[in-house]
């Protein structure tokens, strides 16, 4: 009952100086929202390599050359613990703006064996209306978005290096997962048909990288060092990872962005605790005379503590939730980082995201204000009329 008559009181007392509690609760409100942003950067990139660690897929690429055949998958069927292998030929793209990259990737139907159950599942009708047209490809959600594209449109992707090499494609698959949210898949004969009809190239047995399903994880240590042994020493020998290290190489070698992220996070957090502490300090000063009419009332000092640390607590919540609640109606679709991120270039604000960003805000909240709140409780009443007088 004590509890619940303190924190009204504490809400009431939050009006009375509505100025600077709005200011300070918008404070709170940038801070978090700038934190939340930021923090779901290198979450939405962890939250993909987890993904990819649940597919047990490894990758294959060239070590010594350019060059990768892709019948290398009809040996690694047979080895041990592998269940299926498919080659994919990964191009890059424009579409409209040539500063535009798109990173495309021509498949064919093995594609759907190295599919893991955690993937997005393609139901057997619709891999049979993408199979009767080789200009059907599917779409990750966010690459469809920032484009505009829509299910059944004719699209014209472009090689930014030669505007002979053309891709006419069809969107007729949107892939939903964080892992495909910017991948575009097409089958690979069109870009085989497409090079050989611009400059007379057969690349049909060419490949970017293989991927392979391994039964279990217990075993890709092993069928690694089994695929990389058995092609050493020839013309195109390969190296071998897991999926999920082979997306985070992709950002390992344009800086360490989950570092800087992470960095700026704590920087955040830093400046709005100095300004909340500020904030919080001259509330308390206010409130020293309110406090000791309530000791000479008879209220104890956790009382006093529990009165304006709550008050604390609610303009740090009010400022959490507006922040997170932007961040999250803002994002949590996503948004794409840049080409220069491949796979990982891709940041969503989930509601767990918010939620923990909301409970940090409110920890620096009530952080802030302990020292102060603290002081104004040891004083004693006379003193503390005294000293405002």
């Amino acid at each position: 009952m004590m509890a619940r008559k303190l924190f009204h009181l504490a809400l009431r007392n939050m009006l009375r100086q509505r100025r600077r509690t709005i200011l300070t609760a918008l404070t709170f409100a940038v801070a978090v929202f700038l934190y939340t942003v930021l923090v779901a950067v290198p979450v939405s990139m962890d939250r993909i390599a987890a993904d990819a660690a649940k597919g047990l897929r490894l990758i294959t690429i060239a070590h010594n050359s350019y060059r990768l055949p892709a019948k290398y998958c009809n040996e690694i069927r047979k080895m041990r613990h592998v269940v299926a292998c498919a080659p994919e030929l990964q191009f890059t793209t424009i579409y409209r703006d040539p500063r535009d990259f798109i990173t495309t990737f021509g498949v064919t139907q093995d594609i759907y064996t190295v599919i893991g159950d955690n993937d997005f599942q393609v139901s057997p009708q619709t891999r049979a209306v993408m199979a009767s047209d080789r200009r059907f490809c599917a779409v990750g959600t966010v690459l469809m978005r920032e484009h505009g594209w829509k299910i059944g449109q004719q699209i014209v992707l472009r090689s930014p290096d030669n505007d002979k090499l053309r891709l006419t494609l069809i969107p007729m698959l949107e892939l939903p997962s964080a892992l495909t949210s910017r991948a575009l898949s097409f089958d690979r004969r069109v870009f085989d048909e497409a090079v050989k009809d611009a400059f007379g190239v057969d690349t049909t047995d060419r490949a970017s990288f293989l991927a392979t399903k391994v039964d279990r994880a217990e075993d890709m240590d092993q069928v690694i060092a089994e695929i990389d042994e058995n092609f050493h020493n020839s013309d195109a020998e390969t190296e071998t990872t897991e999926e999920s290290d082979a997306l985070a190489s992709v950002v390992t070698g344009i800086g360490d962005i989950k570092t800087i992220m992470y960095s700026l996070c704590i920087v955040v957090l830093v400046t709005v605790l100095l300004i909340a502490a500020n904030s919080m300090a001259m509330m308390v000063r206010d409130r020293v005379t309110e406090v000791a009419v309530m000791r000479a009332l008879g209220f104890g000092r956790i009382h006093v503590i529990t009165l304006l640390l709550a008050e604390a607590a609610f303009i740090g919540l009010a400022g959490a939730l507006v922040g997170a609640g932007a961040a999250l109606w803002i994002f949590h679709r996503g948004i794409s980082l840049g080409t220069l991120t491949g796979a990982m270039g891709y940041m969503a604000v989930t509601p767990d995201t918010a939620a923990l960003a909301v409970l940090i805000a409110l920890g620096v909240s009530i952080l802030s204000a302990l020292l102060p709140v603290a002081r104004a409780a040891q004083i004693a009443p006379a003193m503390a009329v005294r000293k405002v007088v």
